[in-house]
């Protein structure tokens, strides 16, 4: 066997402990068409998890534009001691990535593609490596998709995914997607890679923009993109395990979606809710948002940490006559969901600013975080 295939087929012992099956084994069991198993029987291999590097930093409110900055220049890499939560991020983030495009689809016609890169030459690798494909299938198992195929080849520790339905279309012209759109609409589940709604903000300063997690885990920066631009150190991540409340919350978005009622929209993944925003603002809308709702709901006292968090969720603009609609639609599915401020046309930029006004109807979630189990 190769190096790679004894990463993929070894039996592990991690901190003394005989872990009861391979890597490629659970991939198995969650991938439509797995490989053959390579010749050769596969070795033992013996490995530790590493622990955070203890250590603090003062987050400041007034900082939040350098930390954006810092981010936006950050090289991502993969943080071992948080490997199993970035990779359940991963998981989430791809799968939101393709909840904006045109086509007709839900969470459970959706496959992904997994590709890892590693190597086991680091104290640590080979635990990460384990942790990763086991948070991987967990929480792919629980949101009931499958990977379509997965690969895994030689370099620094890395690990992507990208969705499709099995059979992905191809860009159609619009009449062409018309026909289709009608009749066939249960029986062939579709997507293409154009958008249905815009990846930058309208210029509407009376529409609203939405914050909508699609998980009910705290705000931790452990592993985070702003703990890796920093330098800094944080012992806890973001949990990434709700796969029950995810379903719940792509359905109603992706109806939301493919209705046309979202009129934009960025995934919350890297970098959290500011940077999502940073991707939709443009030359010339920004946003003037405010996330104390969301710190009220949680019981978290810095900003900063709601801001920066990769929580997986979206943020959305709805026009404002859509409101009361959208609002029916997430309360009767028990999603929570926060009204954060809105486009600033002229305006360029994320500006974070004191709670804007909020209709009366929201109250309720915003004192107590509707669809937590």
């Amino acid at each position: 066997m190769t190096e790679l295939d004894n990463i993929l087929y070894g039996q592990y012992i991690i901190d003394g402990v005989q872990m009861p099956l391979s890597p490629a084994r659970m991939l198995r069991e969650c991938t439509l068409e797995p490989p053959l198993e390579p010749d050769g029987a596969p070795e033992t291999l013996a490995d530790e998890h590493l622990d955070p590097t203890p250590g603090s930093y003062e987050l400041r409110e007034a900082d939040v534009e350098r930390y954006a900055a810092a981010i936006a220049e950050l090289k991502r890499s993969l943080p071992l001691p948080f490997a199993g939560s970035f990779t359940a991020g991963k998981v989430a983030q791809a799968l939101i990535d393709a909840i904006w495009m045109s086509g007709h689809f839900r969470l459970g016609d959706l496959t992904l593609r997994a590709d890892w890169k590693w190597n086991g030459k680091t104290i640590g690798n080979l635990a990460a490596f384990y942790s990763s494909v086991e948070s991987a299938c967990n929480y792919i198992d629980a949101l009931g998709v499958k990977i379509s195929r997965y690969s895994l080849v030689k370099g620094a520790p890395s690990v992507c995914f990208k969705a499709s339905t099995i059979a992905e279309e191809d860009e159609v012209d619009e009449e062409e997607s018309l026909f289709r759109e009608l009749p066939y609409r249960t029986a062939n589940p579709r997507i293409s890679r154009r958008r249905k709604c815009a990846s930058t903000l309208l210029p509407e300063p009376t529409d609203w923009l939405l914050f909508i997690p699609f998980d009910t885990c705290d705000f931790r920066l452990g592993g985070s993109a702003l703990s890796e631009a920093l330098g800094a150190s944080s012992s806890t991540a973001a949990d990434v395990i709700d796969a029950d409340y995810f379903i719940d919350c792509y359905e109603v978005v992706r109806e939301l979606v493919e209705d046309g009622v979202v009129k934009a929209g960025a995934t919350v993944a890297d970098g959290g809710i500011m940077m999502a925003l940073k991707a939709l603002t443009s030359a010339g809308t920004g946003a003037r948002i405010s996330v104390d709702d969301v710190c009220k709901a949680y019981a978290e006292p810095l900003p900063v940490r709601v801001l920066f968090a990769e929580v997986p969720g979206v943020v959305l603009q709805i026009a404002d006559i859509d409101y009361d609609y959208v609002d029916a639609e997430l309360l009767l599915q028990d999603v929570a969901y926060f009204p954060i401020g809105h486009p600033t046309p002229g305006t360029p930029g994320v500006q974070i600013a004191p709670k804007a006004s909020i209709p009366g109807i929201l109250e309720s979630l915003l004192n107590t975080l509707e669809g937590e189990d």
